[in-house]
């Protein structure tokens, strides 16, 4: 399987053109990003979850599930503007940090004491588990997800994301509708952070 790693050495390989792809709601290209980007995921996950105390509550694969839905609903609605693979890896990566610190901060605010939980990896039946073989499922679940995100947008919205799918720039953007590039991206971003947290706890 090739890895991110491998993708950034090998030219043949088009970041842009699968987010392109990923924003027209086509499940192969996210699957394709998946697999290329997991392997460095999950070992920046692990690496966060040194302590085996953090371990028995935080699960490394759900992390990496949600640091996925997280990117795509962003990436599918026009958030991110990616062309270099370690630029998407470093974004990934960023994800992957902050989504463990959160789970762990989560557990603490629970007042949970993370030596007596026990492991969530053990307390799951190994079919149970969201593995690699289960991408495509995961990849056309994310774009139901991105629909009905996109069902959820105003008007504006709407259209700022249908223009941001066709590759246009927030200052031509800005010059269609005729308001400023920034303040319409700001707006845009709130709208989407806002309707993804209500759709999936994973966003």
């Amino acid at each position: 399987m090739m890895t991110a790693r491998a993708a950034m050495a090998d030219e043949s390989i088009d970041i842009a053109e699968l987010i392109r792809q990923i924003r027209q709601g086509q499940p192969a290209a996210a699957e394709q990003l998946f697999r290329f980007y997991e392997p460095e995921i999950r070992a920046e996950i692990r690496y966060r979850l040194r302590s085996s105390a953090v371990r028995r509550v935080v699960d490394s694969q759900d992390i990496c599930q949600s640091v996925m839905i997280s990117f795509f609903l962003r990436v599918g609605a026009g958030q991110y503007e990616i062309a270099e693979p370690q630029e998407l890896l470093q974004l990934l990566l960023k994800i992957a940090r902050n989504k463990t610190n959160d789970a762990y901060r989560a557990q603490l605010a629970d007042k949970r004491d993370v030596r007596r939980v026990q492991s969530l990896d053990a307390a799951k039946e190994v079919g149970q588990r969201p593995g690699p073989e289960n991408v495509p499922a995961e990849a056309a679940e994310m774009t139901d997800l991105l629909e009905e995100l996109e069902r959820q947008l105003s008007t504006q919205e709407f259209e700022i994301a249908t223009l941001r799918r066709q590759g246009f720039q927030w200052d031509e953007i800005g010059e269609q509708l005729g308001e400023s590039p920034e303040a319409l991206r700001k707006r845009f971003h709130r709208a989407i952070e806002r309707i993804g947290r209500n759709l999936t706890p994973w966003f």
